[in-house]
């Protein structure tokens, strides 16, 4: 019975860490929730694009939030941009001293590697 139990525990806090991974709303700009709405709009309509396998995340860089799109089956590079949608001009200091990824959103088919 015990055993059963620690089990049981340990799958509910496995499932409710998965949802807490995610940022909050009200961190998430506003150019980036647009983003997100019209991203998902079209997964909706067209349920095979790459795009439903990928995922929007956010970094930290010198005291800053960066989000990229990142998406397994592309061979895009990601493109950081900032809290007002801009894009990063020192990608390589970044790619080197970026931290602490957070996820924002994540397509239905994304899958972590």
């Amino acid at each position: 019975m015990k055993k059963l139990l620690i089990i049981l525990l340990v799958s509910i806090s496995t499932l409710s860490c998965e949802k807490d991974n995610l940022i909050p709303k009200k961190d998430i700009p506003d150019w980036l929730k647009e983003s997100i709405d019209a991203l998902e709009q079209k997964i909706e309509a067209e349920p095979t694009t790459s795009q439903a396998y990928g995922s929007w995340v956010r970094y930290e860089w010198k005291n800053n939030y960066y989000f990229e799109f990142i998406n397994p089956i592309s061979s895009l590079s990601a493109t950081p941009k900032d809290m007002n949608g801009d894009l990063l001009n020192n990608y390589s200091e970044y790619l080197n001293e970026k931290c602490c990824m957070r996820y924002v959103w994540k397509g239905p088919k994304y899958k972590e590697y």
